[in-house]
């Protein structure tokens, strides 16, 4: 009987992600495994971890891949030499598409001139901070700009490529859920998607032009106009979820009041001091609904 591999520490594995660059050392792939490089599984070091997608890891497997030439694929990282990551077709059908932002769900049938479906979850001041698109072929294509407080670009994904900045403390795509975190337990920005025509955002903190946006599993806060969006439905809009300018007249699911959005980031524990509230005067509500709060939302 083979012997129970020990689990690759969360610190190594994190170290390894951020020295391959997020993705498949030999094509960037942004879905891929972890390889031992002396094929000692107990040798969870963090330099004898590397990251190769299911096809590289086959042919490494099958010996198709000699160790020298994972270790020189290792040691110059396709998305290192790039500063993105190859895009993954992740296949969606149908002429609907359903995005899910913190248990609010909006559809959408836009398309763009190229026939495709094309989504916008959330936009400030027509900007676009995550959106999608669906093409002809029926994969999907996810779009985001993630930035921080001074307003510049924390992540950008283009595409299903992924552009990082060094600044950023770890990411990781796993199985179908995409998690950006800025520290050991604090996430950015979560995505699962759920093919064949839906994607979920159950975190995300975004901030842009001096506006933050909370999105928890259980709702959404808009911190500046203190706004907070439980179990919303809306059908065939343009963007789910609009706050402040709209000069491309996009019909919005939801949308934030432009004039009760203050333009200032807040410190965390008034944040938090404004969203316990929000959910404090929603609570005979979500009790009437049986809406159970994300733990990790401030109670």
């Amino acid at each position: 009987m083979a012997e129970e591999r020990p689990p690759i520490p969360f610190p190594v594995q994190r170290e390894a992600r951020q020295r391959c660059g997020f993705g498949c050392v030999f094509c960037g792939a942004p879905l891929y495994e972890y390889h031992h490089m002396d094929e000692n599984p107990t040798n969870n070091v963090a330099t004898n971890i590397t990251l190769l997608c299911d096809t590289h890891h086959k042919e490494a497997t099958n010996r198709l891949l000699t160790p020298e030439q994972i270790a020189q694929a290792d040691s110059n990282p396709y998305n290192v030499q790039r500063g993105v990551s190859s895009p993954y077709g992740l296949h969606f059908q149908g002429e609907n598409f359903d995005c899910v932002v913190g248990g609010n769900t909006f559809s959408s049938r836009l398309r763009d001139d190229e026939q495709a479906t094309q989504a916008i979850a959330i936009s400030v001041d027509d900007t676009d901070l995550t959106w999608f698109r669906v093409d002809r072929s029926g994969r999907l294509l996810l779009n985001a700009n993630i930035f921080d407080e001074n307003n510049l670009p924390l992540l950008l994904i283009h595409e299903n490529s992924l552009a990082y900045r060094t600044a950023t403390w770890d990411i990781e795509f796993k199985g179908r859920t995409l998690t950006v975190r800025e520290d050991a337990r604090k996430i950015l920005f979560e995505i699962e998607f759920k093919p064949p025509g839906e994607v979920v955002i159950g975190r995300a903190r975004l901030l842009c032009n001096g506006v933050e946006v909370l999105v928890r599993k259980s709702h959404v806060f808009v911190v500046n106009a203190q706004q907070l969006l439980v179990r919303n439905k809306s059908v065939n809009c343009d963007v789910g979820l609009q706050i402040g300018r709209n000069l491309r007249r996009l019909a919005a699911g939801f949308a934030s009041n432009p004039e009760a959005n203050c333009r200032y980031y807040m410190p965390a524990a008034e944040v938090r001091r404004r969203e316990q509230q929000g959910l404090k005067n929603m609570k005979e509500l979500f009790e009437q609904c049986g809406i159970l709060v994300d733990p990790e939302s401030p109670t």
